[in-house]
C-alpha cells in the first residue's frame, strides 16, 4: 500500500470514529511528535555550538586563534 493510500485509510477511520478518546489520542501523537522533532532540532544546535566550542579551544591550543574572555562573549550576545 502507498502512503497516499494509507493516509487516506487514517482519515476514513477517524472520519468514521465517534470515540473522542480515539480523536484525542490522536492529536497527542500529532502533538508529541511535534515536540520531539522540536526537541530533536534544539539538541542538534547545541552539539554544533558544543564543537564550534572544543573546535575554537583546539584551534586557540594550536596558536591559530585567541580565545575570548566571557565578557566579551556576553557583550556579542
Amino acid at each position: 500500500m502507498n502512503l497516499q493510500a494509507e493516509k487516506l485509510e487514517v482519515v476514513r477511520m477517524i472520519l468514521d470514529t465517534d470515540d473522542k478518546k480515539i480523536i484525542s489520542e490522536v492529536k497527542s501523537l500529532f502533538k508529541n511528535r511535534n515536540k520531539v522533532s522540536k526537541n530533536q532540532t534544539d539538541l542538534n544546535e547545541f552539539y554544533n555550538g558544543f564543537k564550534n566550542g572544543v573546535h575554537e579551544v583546539k584551534s586557540s591550543l594550536d596558536g591559530k586563534t585567541e580565545l575570548k574572555d566571557a565578557k566579551t562573549w556576553l557583550n556579542e550576545l
